[in-house]
């Protein structure tokens, strides 16, 4: 079965901390350990985690003892030090590197197709279902499953979201990154962040939300574009996978499907988005 991927070495600037490990509803558990839950139902039998190293303990002592017994799991470390031949960071630059760097730190453990999410968001069953299926039936393809905008927003402040263009065979053709999205009396807006422009956005608009079906051909890329976000010389400039995922659909013309779902998403970007996710997980979870 193909593995699972946890982006779980973001720092949580906006919600103040390590959100990661933040337990929700009367489980106490982590949105990584439900999303998990739904992963193993649906037949994912392997975790690879990616970490800071300062998180090592605290993944090993709160999540690793309570994972199902039928999952097994890996643990990789998002250093500033792990990086293609001939690339180094600023000295004092100490944030991660990013989503496309965190991917690319698990190059040598990943052999075939596998999914990728993000640590701090709650996905629902039906996605881990979309991703495997279409595992077994497109090996050869990566694949998205895309959210409906009025399902990922946060009552207590804007988000950041990318948009999504597909073919009318739904493949995707486009993600663009649109920021501080937000709902005002019953409309949406948000600002496109390649030339500022402010733009109503419709509810359902599909959007990425790092849910994703991959296979190795994406790590050259990952490299690639490593490479050259640090070139930039920007200290603290980010490589994120849906550029690169643009980049093999452009350069390459690799297919990358869209699976729409209509599950509710729910994440933590704000610190009173707590109690919400507590709420929505015990509604789940105590069926």
């Amino acid at each position: 079965m193909p593995s699972v991927v946890i982006l779980a070495a973001g720092l949580g600037s906006r919600f103040g901390g390590d959100k990661q490990f933040v337990e929700f509803g009367n489980k106490k558990l982590t949105l990584m350990e439900y999303n998990l839950l739904n992963a193993v139902q649906a037949g994912f039998d392997r975790v690879i985690f990616v970490i800071r190293p300062e998180l090592k303990d605290i993944l090993q002592q709160q999540v690793l003892p309570r994972l199902p017994d039928a999952l097994q799991y890996e643990i990789v470390l998002q250093t500033l030090d792990n990086l293609p031949a001939g690339c180094l960071v600023p000295a004092e630059r100490n944030k991660p590197l990013g989503t496309a760097h965190a991917l690319w730190c698990c190059r040598k453990l990943l052999t075939k197709s596998f999914a990728v999410i993000n640590a701090d968001d709650y996905y629902g069953a039906q996605a881990f279902d979309l991703l495997l299926t279409q595992a077994n039936e497109t090996a050869n393809h990566h694949v998205m499953v895309a959210y409906q905008l009025q399902n990922t927003l946060s009552e207590f402040g804007s988000v950041n979201r990318g948009l999504c263009q597909f073919s009318s065979e739904n493949y995707l053709e486009h993600i663009e990154e649109c920021e501080n999205i937000i709902e005002h009396k019953d409309k949406i807006t948000g600002k496109l962040s390649v030339n500022d422009k402010i733009i109503e956005l419709d509810k359902d608009t599909l959007i990425s939300m790092n849910c994703w079906l991959f296979n190795t051909d994406i790590f050259p890329m990952l490299t690639e574009e490593i490479s050259q976000v640090i070139q930039q010389n920007k200290l603290n400039a980010e490589c994120y996978l849906p550029n690169v995922v643009m980049k093999q659909i452009v350069q390459q013309h690799k297919n990358v499907m869209v699976l729409k779902t209509t599950a509710q998403w729910f994440g933590l970007t704000y610190q009173q988005d707590s109690q919400k996710v507590s709420e929505k997980v015990d509604a789940i979870f105590s069926k």
